[in-house]
């Protein structure tokens, strides 16, 4: 497998920024392989494909209709297609208009293809349900 130019990790690191602040839940899905592997601390099992990072998107933007993602970080991986993007979250939960932010880490790991096959979301989820009041049945 070979390995790619951080040029072309800032350029997917860039579309993946823009579809998700975009709440374009087709965009962020396009952008995943039919055999996805996807982790988010906030769904309660590992999710596969490209229709579960759309429902997803699509919650999420239900949930937070202001939400954006500020990218603090890009890491590429040096001996296979892969990187690690550092973002700051922000967003309004709409149910009860309580302010959210925090800190996490997106590994998108990439096949010869382009597309992502696997995703794994890492923050503090147990810090976010306490900026909502604590409560899983919140989100």
């Amino acid at each position: 497998m070979t390995t790619f130019s951080a040029d072309e990790a800032e350029t997917l690191c860039d579309q993946w920024e823009k579809a998700w602040n975009g709440h374009d839940a087709d965009a962020v899905a396009a952008m995943c392989a039919d055999d996805l592997v996807y982790d988010e601390p906030a769904l309660a099992q590992t999710a596969h494909g490209p229709d579960s990072i759309r429902e997803f998107v699509t919650h999420m933007a239900r949930a937070y209709p202001d939400y954006s993602f500020t990218r603090t970080g890009l890491y590429t991986e040096v001996t296979r297609r892969a990187v690690l993007v550092a973002w700051r979250f922000t967003g309004t939960f709409a149910k009860t208009g309580s302010r959210v932010e925090f800190h996490g880490d997106d590994r998108l790991e990439l096949g010869e293809d382009g597309l992502i096959h696997a995703y794994r979301c890492l923050y503090d989820n147990q810090f976010v349900l306490g900026q909502l009041g604590g409560g899983a049945g919140n989100q």
